[in-house]
C-alpha cells in the first residue's frame, strides 16, 4: 500500500508540473483513496481543479486539506478559490482562517494580504502586510502595498496620536531658524510658515542669502543665533502638522539632534547609501507642475526612530549644545553636498543621540540630485572617513499619491494605524 501511495504521489505532481491538469487531478483521487486523511492529496486536487476551471470543486478541496491539518496556505487557497466562484461570503471566512496564521505564510503572506484588499478587508490586509514588512526586510513589495493601502484608506484614519511623553531633558524654550536662501520668495514663504507654526513661541529666523557654501551658512547662522533648539533647514519646505512646535520640542528632549529622514546605518558616501532596512522617515514631496502630493514612507517605525547615524539635510533641528560642539566642516566641504552627512555622522561618532521624526508633517518641493559635483565632494567624504568603503545598498522608494495638504497627514495617520495595529 505504502509503494502504491508513493507512485500515486509521484505521478500526481509529475503531471501537475507538466501542465496535464487532468491525470494530476486522477492522481489525487487515487492518492485520497489511499490516504485519505492526509493534507496533501487534497490540496494537489484542489490544484489542479483550480486550473482547470472547477472554483467551487478546488475550494471543497482545499478546504478538506485545511481540516486535516494542511494549515493556512490551504485556506487561503480555498478563501481565492471561493473569490473565483463569486462566494465572497465564504471567501472571506476562508481568508480570515488564513490571516490568524499569517506568519506561517512566509512571503505569500503578499499574496493573502492583496486578496484581503480585493474583498474590502483593508484593516484586516494592512495588519497582515505590515506584519510582514516588519519580519522581513525583503518584503519590498508588501511595503509598497501597504503605503499604498494607507493612501487609499486614508478617508478612515483617526484623530492625529497624541505628543508622547517629554524625556530627561527641558524642552528648548527658543528656536532659531536658519535657511540658507537666495530665493526671497521661498524664503518668506518658509518663514511664513515657521510664524504659523510656533506662534506664541519664541523664535528667530535667520536668513544666509550668499553662502559660499551650506557648511559656511549654516556656521555663520550657527554664531548669530540665539535659540535653545537651532534648525538648519531647506527654503522650499512645509510643516503640516498644527502641533508641530509642541512635537519638535518634547522629541527633543529625548534625542540631541532630530531630522525627518535618515538611516540607522552609515556605510559609504551617502545618507541612504547602506540601503534597506536601514533607512527611515516619512517625507512628502509636492513638485512644481505636478498636481497633489507624493507621499513616502522608508519604513514602518514611528513616531521617532532612535539610534539614527545619519540625517538628511532637508531639515535639521538641534539642541544648541550639540550643534555647537558638532560644527560644520567648510573646509572640506565647501560647496553644496555632504554638509548634511559629515555633520550627523560626526554627532553620531561623538556619542550624540540622533533620531527621525515621523510625525512632523513635512512637505518639500523638490528632490535632491547626484552629478558630478556631488562625485567630488564623495571622493572628499571617502578620504575622511576611509573605513565607510561599503558597496551601496538597495534603498527603495515605497510612495502614493494624495490631492492635498489635509490628505498629506490622513495617510501618515492611517500608515500608523495600520503599522501598529
Amino acid at each position: 500500500m505504502a509503494g502504491g501511495n508513493a507512485s500515486a504521489r509521484e505521478r500526481g505532481l509529475a503531471a501537475f508540473g507538466a501542465k496535464r491538469f487532468d491525470d494530476a487531478l486522477d492522481a489525487a483521487r487515487e492518492w485520497i483513496a489511499a490516504a485519505p486523511d492526509a493534507p496533501g492529496p487534497h490540496q494537489l486536487a484542489g490544484q489542479a481543479l483550480a486550473r482547470l476551471g472547477r472554483p467551487a470543486e478546488a475550494a471543497a478541496a482545499f478546504e478538506a486539506a485545511e481540516e486535516r491539518g494542511g494549515g493556512p496556505a490551504c485556506a487561503f487557497n480555498a478563501g481565492s478559490a471561493w473569490q473565483a466562484t463569486g462566494d465572497l461570503t465564504r471567501a472571506r471566512h476562508a481568508l480570515h482562517r488564513a490571516a490568524a496564521a499569517h506568519v506561517e505564510l512566509g512571503a505569500n503572506a503578499l499574496a493573502l494580504g492583496r486578496a484581503l484588499i480585493d474583498l474590502g478587508e483593508r484593516g484586516l490586509a494592512g495588519r497582515v502586510l505590515a506584519a510582514l514588512a516588519r519580519r522581513d526586510a525583503t518584503a519590498h513589495a508588501a511595503m509598497q502595498s501597504i503605503v499604498r493601502l494607507a493612501a487609499d484608506d486614508r478617508g478612515a484614519a483617526g484623530g492625529a496620536p497624541a505628543v508622547g511623553p517629554p524625556g530627561p531633558m527641558a524642552p528648548p524654550s527658543s528656536w532659531s531658524f536658519v535657511v540658507c536662501s537666495i530665493d526671497r520668495a521661498k524664503f518668506e514663504a518658509v518663514s511664513a510658515t515657521f510664524a504659523m507654526r510656533f506662534a506664541g513661541v519664541a523664535h528667530e529666523v535667520i536668513r544666509i542669502p550668499d553662502a559660499r557654501s551650506l557648511c559656511e551658512g549654516y556656521a555663520r547662522g550657527l554664531a548669530r543665533s540665539g535659540g535653545e533648539a537651532v534648525v538648519f533647514c531647506h527654503d522650499d519646505i512645509d510643516l503640516l502638522a498644527p502641533d508641530v512646535a509642541t512635537r519638535l520640542a518634547t522629541h527633543l528632549t529625548h534625542h540631541d539632534i532630530v531630522g525627518v529622514a535618515g538611516a540607522t546605518r552609515v556605510t559609504g558616501p551617502a545618507v541612504f547609501w547602506a540601503g534597506h532596512p536601514w533607512l527611515h522617515g516619512w517625507v512628502s514631496y509636492r513638485e512644481s507642475g505636478r498636481a497633489g502630493y507624493e507621499v513616502t514612507a522608508m519604513s514602518l517605525a514611528q513616531p521617532l526612530v532612535g539610534d539614527i547615524a545619519a540625517l538628511d539635510g532637508v531639515f535639521i533641528a538641534c539642541r544648541r549644545e550639540a550643534a555647537l560642539a558638532t560644527g560644520f566642516d567648510a573646509a572640506t566641504f565647501d560647496g553644496f553636498h555632504f554638509y548634511d552627512l559629515d555633520f550627523s555622522y560626526r554627532a553620531h561618532l561623538a556619542g550624540r543621540r540622533l533620531a527621525v521624526a515621523c510625525d512632523l508633517g513635512l512637505v518639500h518641493m523638490s528632490k535632491g540630485s547626484f552629478g558630478a559635483d556631488w562625485s567630488r565632494y564623495a571622493g572628499r567624504f571617502r578620504a575622511k572617513f576611509p573605513a565607510l568603503a561599503a558597496p551601496q545598498g538597495s534603498p527603495h522608494f515605497y510612495a502614493a499619491r494624495v490631492p492635498g495638504p489635509a490628505d498629506v497627514l490622513a495617510f501618515q495617520r492611517r500608515l500608523a494605524e495600520l503599522a501598529t495595529a
